[in-house]
């Protein structure tokens, strides 16, 4: 499922959920792909994305996941207020040329009562 942002009819932000398949793994969902253009952001379209992204998540699943950049403090403090946490670090989980990054794996636990 990708969810999209609109500012007077133009596709300026996105944000990916998928379920994980198999029966011991299908309690989970991830967010992906989240990317607002740079003229949307802080417009306040990013956390209206992340709600409904989580509102039909918790149809679905028990909890969501994603990565961040550990590099990229002004989108970890946002996920962080959307209620994620992060629970581990994935050490040069991204490779640019020569240049690794590190990822921050984050979760966010939905209600139980599906």
């Amino acid at each position: 499922m990708v969810f999209g942002g609109f500012f007077g009819g133009s596709l300026v932000g996105v944000a990916g959920f998928y379920r994980h398949e198999g029966i011991k793994m299908s309690h989970k969902g991830v967010l992906w792909g989240m990317y607002l253009k740079p003229e949307a952001r802080g417009s306040g379209l990013a956390p209206i994305l992340v709600e409904r992204l989580l509102e039909y998540a918790s149809k679905e699943v028990e909890q969501v996941q994603l990565t961040v950049v550990a590099s990229n403090p002004r989108a970890i403090r946002f996920y962080e207020r959307m209620g994620f946490v992060a629970y581990g670090l994935e050490k040069e989980a991204l490779k640019d040329k020569d240049a690794y990054f590190d990822e921050i794996l984050m979760v966010k636990f939905l209600s139980r009562e599906q």
